[in-house]
């Protein structure tokens, strides 16, 4: 992969196949990656190309364009709560390219971090704000083959609640509520609102309850759970 020298006057010069081809692509916000965030970044990781997408369709259009993929995706928290189910399977299919998520939240960074596709993943799972040479050091490590997971969050994840029994359908408590919802026609967020999740956490169990259903989407869960429960 050709070196691309980055400094802050140049990042916003960068087109989506440049950034493709970048060895480190941070996808996020202007504000949690800002132009000033990942100049030091690049300027940390020396020969170790980086840049930045504010949009996630920017960046599959970006890899799917691009002859070579990067090395290392960082996801901001919000990028990575607004994704579509879509979107995540592409970027879990994406088996050749490292992931990162950085948090805002420590209950969200919780539940990524017991999510077994982010986990098959080895996701690497840090705070945003954090001091900047603690940053530097976190990235610098991902970028260099390294993982790393936040320790409050691992703490954190130790302590979970223990798994829900599931009935003779293989389907938890909770993902019955959740079906039950999805079958009302409601959306994630609404659903998210009613039982008081975060959106990750919903398409957490509409994932695991469409595996047990052997449902292809949540329409085909719709249809499964009305018949289970008319």
């Amino acid at each position: 992969m050709s070196v691309m020298p980055l400094d802050g006057d140049s990042l916003a010069l960068y087109d989506n196949r440049a950034a493709a081809l970048a060895e480190v692509v941070f996808v996020g916000s202007q504000f949690n990656f800002s132009g000033s965030l990942i100049a030091a970044t690049s300027q940390e990781l020396g020969q170790i190309t980086s840049t930045v997408m504010h949009s996630f369709q920017d960046f599959r259009k970006a890899v799917d364009e691009a002859e070579s993929r990067p090395a290392i995706a960082i996801l901001d928290e919000p990028m990575m709560r607004g994704l579509a189910e879509a979107d995540l399977e592409f970027l879990f299919g994406l088996g050749d390219v490292t992931l990162g998520l950085a948090f805002c939240n420590e209950c969200y960074a919780v539940d990524c971090y017991l999510d077994d596709r982010i986990r098959l993943r080895a996701t690497s799972i840090f705070p945003l704000n954090v001091r900047l040479d603690i940053w530097l050091s976190i990235v610098k490590l991902v970028a260099h083959g390294g993982n790393y997971i936040c320790p409050e969050v691992i703490a954190a994840g130790r302590i979970a609640p223990a798994t829900e029994s599931v009935d003779d359908c293989g389907l938890t408590p909770r993902q019955h509520d959740v079906l039950r919802l999805v079958a009302d026609g409601q959306s994630n967020k609404r659903i998210a609102a009613v039982l008081g999740l975060s959106i990750h956490t919903v398409k957490l169990h509409l994932h695991n309850a469409n595996l047990r259903l052997g449902a292809r989407n949540r329409t085909e869960a719709a249809m499964h759970y009305r018949a289970m429960c008319p």
